[in-house]
Order: structure tokens, then sequence, then C-alpha cells
């Protein structure tokens, strides 16, 4: 057992002469975080986009409000029937 320290001690010498050494201006430094815009500025291009979608944003006429009423009908009565067609499986296969 007395044989194998000193071995293990050259080991041990040979494994730190080959960790690079590491000068002081070498280290990396850490950079700091670029920040990115601040809540405030967050809020005022948030409310430049509310502002610029009303301003571009009208009312609709007759004919554009009756399309868009028989738009949203169908799809709900289609929605409708496609829950009904569901239901009916449901109940005749259970």
């Amino acid at each position: 057992m007395e044989d194998s320290q000193p071995e293990h001690n050259i080991e041990e010498k040979v494994l730190e002469e080959q960790k690079p050494v590491e000068k002081p201006e070498e280290r990396k430094q850490e950079k700091p975080k670029e920040k990115g815009p601040s809540i405030f500025l967050k809020l005022k291009n948030k409310i430049g986009q509310w502002r610029r979608t009303i301003a571009v944003a009208r009312k609709p006429g007759k004919e554009e409000f009756l399309a868009s009423i028989k738009i949203t009908g169908v799809g709900i009565l289609l929605l409708g029937f496609i829950g009904f067609v569901i239901y009916l499986i449901y109940h005749l296969v259970w």
C-alpha cells in the first residue's frame, strides 16, 4: 500500500500541470444584461397601437352589418348542428 500512494501523488501532480492557468486578464467577465424597454415605454407603445386602431376603425354600413349578422348566424347554427349530431351519436351508442 505504501507504493500506491507515491503513484497517486505523481498522478495528481501531472493532472495539476496539465490544467491551463488562467490569468486574471483572460477571465471572461460577465456582461451586464441589456435591459429592454421599461414598462412605461411598453404601455406608451401599446396605447399608440390602440389609437391607430381606433383611428382606422369605422362604423359599418347597413349592408356590411347585415352581412356580418348572416355570417355569424350561419356559424352559430352550424356549430349547434354539429353539437346536436355528436349528442345523438353519444346517446345512440351508449
